[in-house]
């Protein structure tokens, strides 16, 4: 069996009502090795003008169900080993559409360790369990179950036959398909979640109080109450279950397996002992698709907190003052210039006598009159409304023009002791490195947060009770969005921000820097093509999210890709002036008609963002 990539693009076309030309090529582009940023801004045509989510989304279904039928191809060569491929099962397995229903059709073929069911087949007791499920009545069961006794084989009375031949039955309903996927389906239609306070727990601040004894149907339990229940459970407070409607589960089992044959009342009792086995089973599943779905949804509500912080509109190339507010060990206040290049630090005492807080103020204002910040940064953690008073009292006595504002510094210890923090201030007390990221926050919030794991933000209350690997690639694929939509100065970017760059990593980004410190500021984009690795595949894929304000080309400052520079010089021309004329002038450019520049590879889509960057 081959996969099929036809059937998948179908698949993922249906579930996301995204047209199947479309994925396709997205398909296609993201294997080639293209970034997500890439294709929506530079594959229009290609993709019908797919955003990022449309193409992230095409790109994680399009590998649950490539990875679904790598799996089908594995169990079916598996069953057919064991001579047991049948055309019927082949079918099912072909168009089984779920991980989870796959399983439950390999479940009997799957190779396990020696059970007692399976015990018990190799003592000769299958026909026993035929004759337990068996349409017809059995007449003197007693007697063919005595035929079986056999004390070699520890099979001393009927009793012991009947246990023994039990096992299989219940192994047989458990692997049964269609049992586990009905099962399934009522416990997430039907099924109810249970918490409540474990036996001698000790939660001192009442933080589960509202879980002591809570249900809720497992169908619509909110993502952030199931996390906290499952935080709650692993903290050993609370103890959580789930319980099935076995009054749907069972009448539906005994119309499969309980016959008029005699043998009703043992097989009755099997039947309950093998759908609370499954029940058990599936209660994982369904809990671990909860856990995923409220993982999910929360991840999109960090992503967007996330963005919320790296968007944020930067102060520009203005000097700030950043501080970071302590009592007991004193404030660390660094003083940075336009470009973020460290000018002073220091600490001050506010706290500790009334001529240590004289001396403080004293600081403040001859760091301020000797270098005139627009902005003092003020870290929003212990004690910053106290030093934002501080600070604000020194400006109104003073009359200085300077605005204090109170910075998000979640992360800034963590940046202070990175490879990163001491790569950048070698000599500097950790503190004084985290007043210099406090002012540079401000400064320009996107390059200087990129530096520190997206985890270590604060994005939200329960990002560390989600999936973590899910987590770090949704923050890690929104910093790259947020990096590439703002585009970068290819002249002044630190590697940290470079590796973010669609077609870049961490070696690339520092080969970049490191070729810029030898040969000196880029003055064209064709010069990236000589930094080492940047191949043509790279330079496709970054060129045009990286700018050169003041290079050869007014265009390179852009975020008009190379590739479509000729678009740009065509318009030029048709309008005659110069390139340089041309950009900027609103009045001019929105006379252009975007069709009359329409060619094989660039339609409208790619000619209107032309237009909007000139």
């Amino acid at each position: 069996m081959n996969i099929d990539r036809d059937k998948i693009i179908a698949t993922v076309s249906k579930e996301l009502e995204i047209d199947k030309r479309k994925v396709e090529n997205s398909v296609s582009l993201l294997e080639e090795g293209a970034t997500y940023p890439f294709i929506a801004r530079y594959r229009k045509e290609v993709t019908g003008s797919l955003n990022e989510v449309d193409i992230e989304n095409i790109d994680k279904t399009y590998n649950y169900y490539l990875e679904l039928e790598e799996r089908k191809i594995s169990v079916m060569e598996s069953i057919e080993e064991q001579g047991k491929l049948t055309d019927e099962l082949k079918d099912k397995i072909y168009h089984c559409m779920k991980k989870s229903e796959l399983e439950d059709l390999y479940l009997p073929y799957k190779p396990k360790r020696r059970t007692k069911a399976t015990i018990a087949k190799e003592i000769g007791l299958g026909p026993v369990a035929e004759m337990m499920l068996a349409d017809e009545r059995i007449d003197d069961f007693e007697n063919k179950l005595k035929s079986f006794t056999d004390k070699e084989k520890n099979l001393n009375s009927a009793g012991d036959v009947l246990e023994w031949a039990g096992y299989i039955v219940i192994e047989l309903i458990k692997e049964n398909a269609s049992v586990r996927k009905f099962i399934r389906n009522e416990g997430n239609l039907r099924g109810i979640i249970k918490a409540e306070i474990r036996k001698n727990a000790a939660d001192s601040n009442g933080k589960y109080e509202m879980y002591y004894d809570y249900s809720e149907p497992a169908k619509s339990i909110p993502s952030h109450r199931f996390l906290a229940i499952n935080r709650g459970e692993k903290e050993k407070i609370l103890s959580v279950k789930m319980t099935f409607p076995d009054d749907r589960i069972i009448p539906y089992v005994e119309k499969i397996y309980l016959k008029p044959n005699g043998f009703e009342e043992y097989v009755e009792r099997l039947i309950k002992i093998a759908i609370k086995q499954i029940e058990l089973s599936v209660e994982t599943e369904i809990r671990n698709d909860l856990f995923q779905k409220s993982s999910d949804e929360a991840i999109v509500v960090f992503r967007s907190n996330l963005e919320t912080l790296l968007m944020k509109p930067p102060a520009g190339e203005v000097r700030i003052l950043g501080i970071d507010p302590g009592i007991r060990t004193g404030s660390k206040f660094a003083m940075i210039d336009k470009y973020g290049n460290l000018l002073s630090f220091g600490t001050i005492y506010t706290e500790k006598s009334d001529s240590a807080f004289e001396n403080a103020k004293q600081t403040i204002i001859d760091v301020v009159n000797k270098y005139s910040p627009e902005f003092i940064s003020i870290g929003n953690g212990t004690y910053s409304r106290e030093m934002y008073d501080f600070i604000s009292s020194i400006i109104e006595e003073n009359n200085f023009s300077c605005v204090p504002v109170i910075t998000n510094e979640s992360g800034a210890s963590i940046y202070s002791g990175s490879p990163v923090a001491r790569e950048e201030f070698p000599d500097l007390d950790i503190t004084i490195r985290g007043a210099i990221s406090i002012a540079r926050r401000l400064q320009d919030p996107l390059s200087e947060l990129v530096k520190i794991d997206p985890k270590s933000i604060g994005v939200g209350q329960y990002q560390h009770d989600v999936n973590q690997k899910d987590l770090k690639k949704s923050l890690d694929d929104t910093v790259v969005s947020c990096v590439n939509h703002v585009g970068v100065n290819a002249n002044t970017a630190s590697w940290t921000l470079l590796k973010h760059i669609s077609g870049f990593n961490e070696r690339i980004a520092k080969s970049f820097v490191n070729y810029r410190n030898k040969t000196g500021a880029f003055i064209s984009r064709n010069d990236f093509k000589s930094v080492p690795y940047v191949n043509d595949k790279v330079f496709e894929l970054s060129a045009g999210f990286l700018r050169i304000p003041q290079g050869e080309n007014p265009l390179d400052a852009s975020g008009i890709h190379p590739e479509s520079y000729d678009i740009a010089e065509k318009i030029a021309k048709k309008l005659n002036v110069q390139l340089k004329d041309l950009i900027g002038n609103e009045k001019l450019v929105s006379t252009v008609n975007p069709k009359d520049y329409t060619d094989d590879k660039r339609g409208l889509p790619t000619i209107i963002d032309i237009i909007n960057e000139l």
